[in-house]
């Protein structure tokens, strides 16, 4: 499967259970106070590009993790100001 699809499964899984916390009364949004909607379809796509930065931000911190891993392994570990 490629990976651009799993993320649009992933997002569409989460706008699912979303409907769900709405239809169940864990958080309304403006258009449901009146009757319970759908959420908007468009969502899917908000969800999708958190997957993506999630992603990213995780294979970004693994490789920064592993290359201080190999610096220090080495001797050659630097301590880093925050």
């Amino acid at each position: 499967m490629p990976l651009a699809l799993s993320f649009i499964f992933i997002g569409f899984f989460i706008w699912i259970a979303e409907n769900i916390a709405t239809f169940l009364g864990a958080w309304q949004y403006p258009n449901q106070q009146d009757v319970w909607s759908w959420v908007h379809l468009g969502k899917i796509s908000s969800w999708f590009l958190l997957v993506i930065i999630s992603f990213v931000i995780v294979a970004q911190l693994k490789h920064l993790k592993e290359s201080r891993a190999g610096r220090k392994k080495n001797g050659e570990a630097k301590k880093i100001a925050i």
